[in-house]
């Protein structure tokens, strides 16, 4: 088993000094020994479950006597007395952490690690990463993410370096999931009438804001399911077209537009503040109390949009598909799928999206949710669905000139931070 933890320690230490260029400042890395003797007590103890319940931690590292973290990243809370880094001391601790806001505080020194406390991070990057945030701190430190058996996520500050999954190791690299483009164009069109555009900010500014913030909705309710643990399916039909609906029922009809609403409030205030700024750049007075306004209600709509996004994801946890529209109405949840794969269509799972490299599947090949996804979007050839599965990766499946396409494992992390 160690083997695996070494190779992610190779690839690490050689990626480390490569990662950023420009004006940044480096971070100190352990010794490559040093390194792989974390990465492997970090690894066997995923594998060590506690109470039948499977350890889920985050680490930062830093070096003894050397650079601290920023008080503006987060709170140190430092133990009376250092503990020996083990695999017992982790699985002991790692209880005491929450992986979505707190890691445990490890330090080196030439020869040995030390387990010195608990680092409280915030929810910021957590946030951030899912998409339900925009403003976030994360510390510019080795920090590691442990989430189940077999799986490390390895970060210089806020850069992926390299992950270890399933026994293969291998570098990050930046994902573009192209998938939701055409989804966010889509339905930012059709929005168009209700968005005020700035009146002096240029357009490449406040357009580039508005097609992000589309795709990170959606990404944040698929990202906010597979946190719940439990599976679900998400369907993006196009509002122009709609859904065949002898291919699915969906049990409990809403025809909302609760989360649209919110998603206009929030980019509208967006666009106040940014003809604002544009102002204020041009030499015009804008009075502080007028921007402090400003920026506090977009706190408070940004606040209102995360949680219809989250109450949006909570329906998944009744049986059945949540099916919204891609201009963010809500049409209904506990979708039964009924559909059939349509004659003359073939299924191909997506190698490299980027280079067109597909390979060609047989449906029964899958599991039953993703079965259901393939045979509706064979028939609804404008849908897309986002599979996901109990223990949280995320499928795509989508038509694309006459074949139906499926990408298993993919990053929906949040499109302003590509490598996270």
């Amino acid at each position: 088993m160690a083997s695996f933890p070494k190779e992610l320690a190779k690839v690490v230490f050689e990626r480390w000094p490569n990662m950023v260029a420009g004006e940044y400042e480096l971070p100190l890395c352990p010794p490559l020994p040093l390194l792989r003797q974390l990465l492997e007590n970090c690894y066997l103890t995923a594998s060590a479950p506690e109470e039948a319940r499977y350890p889920q931690f985050n680490v930062i590292a830093l070096p003894k006597n050397g650079e601290e973290i920023s008080e503006a990243v987060g709170k140190t809370y430092r133990f009376s007395r250092p503990r020996p880094l083990s695999v017992s001391e982790l699985r002991r601790l790692a209880p005491a952490t929450d992986m979505k806001k707190s890691a445990i505080l490890v330090v080196w020194d030439k020869r040995k690690w030390q387990i010195e406390g608990i680092f409280d991070l915030g929810t910021s990057w957590h946030r951030a990463r899912s998409g339900l945030e925009y403003r976030y701190r994360s510390p510019n430190n080795l920090f590691i993410q442990v989430d189940r058996p077999g799986r490390l996520r390895v970060y210089q500050g806020p850069y992926h370096i390299a992950s270890l999954t399933d026994g293969v190791a291998f570098a990050s690299k930046f994902e573009f999931n192209l998938v939701l483009h055409k989804v966010a164009s889509n339905g930012l069109a059709k929005m168009g009438e209700l968005i005020d555009p700035p009146a002096y900010e240029h357009p490449k500014e406040y357009e580039g804001f508005e097609f992000i913030a589309a795709i990170n909705t959606f990404a944040a309710i698929a990202n906010a399911i597979s946190m719940a643990e439990h599976g679900g399916m998400l369907i993006i039909t196009n509002s122009a077209d709609g859904y065949k609906t002898e291919n699915i029922r969906v049990k409990y009809n809403m025809q909302s537009n609760n989360l649209q609403n919110e998603f206009i409030k929030y980019i509208n205030k967006r666009h106040q503040i940014g003809d604002y700024h544009e102002l204020s750049q041009d030499g015009h007075w804008v009075p502080e109390g007028v921007m402090y306004k400003a920026e506090l209600e977009l706190g408070d709509n940004y606040e209102m949009l995360v949680e219809a996004t989250r109450l949006v994801a909570s329906l998944s946890g009744c049986d059945g598909s949540i099916v919204v529209c891609d201009d963010l109405k809500i049409i209904g949840f506990g979708g039964e799928i009924r559909a059939e794969v349509a004659p003359g269509v073939n299924i191909f799972e997506v190698i490299d999206e980027m280079k067109r490299n597909y390979k060609e599947c047989d449906v029964e090949q899958f599991g039953m949710r993703h079965r259901s996804a393939l045979k509706f979007v064979s028939q609804n050839k404008t849908a897309i669905a986002l599979v996901i599965s109990q223990d949280g990766p995320i499928s795509a499946v989508w038509h694309e000139n006459g074949k139906v396409l499926v990408k298993k494992g993919i990053n929906l992390v949040n499109m302003n931070m590509p490598w996270a």
